[in-house]
């Protein structure tokens, strides 16, 4: 061959390497998000430092409340989504394919609180006996994000811990956290549950106590808790492996970056979140983190906590009961 024919080859099979683009062919799912809360801190983090991007996989966050959110992912409108152990759990349990890849929080990071004019009449504040705290649930009118969510299940689990049935003398209201803030100050509710920061700003403002809290240590016999997890439709990782490789490997790096960069992973949830007092802000992301693992690999007692938690509080029938979980969880992603 001439040295011409030589270039001209070489040139050739550059731009064929041109025309092929990056190592990894770029990818469009979508990830939905079931509330505005610090619960899902490592998914807006892996978002905005571009560790998803970087793999060549761009994810669309979606926001769709509550149970919506894993609803979506077994009707196909949404590839993935955060979703709660104890919906992980429930949904195959009554028959919908639904398969865990990531551990995302394995604490219960859920807030009680009461209305100060609620505790007030009942005699209690922050520093009172924790059964007296929760006694005065009795008759109160309470919001949680979901009925029958995890949101609502913490609600049961610290009434009936305290001898309250929460069906018969607590009232639930659903309502979105914001909502919740405004219907406090006006009384239109006692109190609610949720995660972090909103018990935050009441307890913070003068206008709630803190009846119970799981991330300060007020039910550690729920811990390990697999509060969130990635859930996707299991043909989704048979069929696009390297796709749940790099969701799963972004919401790895995630969680290194927050706890080893705690002050700059602050900085970029205060542009995601509505904008609030900073050292509010800060001790409800430091709950967060704390809860936050180390790595996403799922631990199977932390799924079986989470199971005996929804037992414990009505959220399944005891006929529900899953004998095992390894068909609705893997850590092959999580391990890579």
């Amino acid at each position: 061959m001439t040295k011409t024919g030589t270039a001209g080859a070489a040139l050739a099979a550059l731009l064929c390497l041109a025309a092929a683009g990056p190592a990894f062919a770029e990818d469009d799912v979508t990830l939905a998000i079931p509330a505005l809360s610090l619960s899902f801190s490592s998914t807006y983090i892996a978002q905005d430092q571009g560790y998803w991007s970087k793999a060549g996989l761009a994810v669309k966050l979606v926001d769709i409340p509550g149970i919506g959110a894993t609803n979506a992912v077994l009707a196909g409108s949404v590839d993935f989504a955060n979703a709660s152990g104890p919906t992980a759990i429930r949904a195959p349990a009554r028959g919908q394919k639904l398969l865990s890849i990531a551990a995302i929080a394995d604490r219960m990071v859920m807030e009680t609180v009461l209305s100060k004019s609620a505790a007030d009449a009942a005699g209690i504040d922050n520093s009172s006996d924790p059964a007296k705290k929760i006694h005065a649930l009795r008759g109160k009118k309470m919001a949680v994000e979901t009925v029958n969510s995890i949101v609502h299940g913490y609600l049961r689990y610290v009434a009936r811990k305290g001898g309250v049935d929460p069906e018969r003398d607590i009232a639930v209201s659903p309502m979105q956290p914001p909502a919740m803030l405004a219907a406090l100050k006006t009384g239109a509710i006692d109190g609610f549950t949720m995660s972090m920061p909103w018990p935050l700003l009441p307890v913070h403002d003068g206008t709630a106590i803190r009846i119970s809290s799981g991330p300060r240590g007020d039910t550690p016999e729920l811990n390990p808790f697999a509060f969130t997890v990635i859930v996707t439709k299991p043909e989704t990782c048979d069929k696009r492996p390297t796709v749940c490789q790099r969701l799963v490997s972004g919401i790895g790096q995630a969680f290194t970056y927050m706890h080893e960069h705690p002050q700059e992973s602050l900085a970029l949830l205060t542009k995601r979140l509505p904008a609030m007092d900073p050292a509010i802000f800060a001790e409800g992301f430091e709950l967060q983190r704390i809860s936050t693992p180390k790595t996403p690999h799922i631990e199977e007692a932390s799924l079986t906590k989470a199971q005996d938690f929804m037992l414990a509080t009505n959220m399944m029938t005891p006929e529900e009961k899953l004998a095992s979980f390894k068909d609705i969880y893997t850590n092959k992603f999580a391990d890579k």
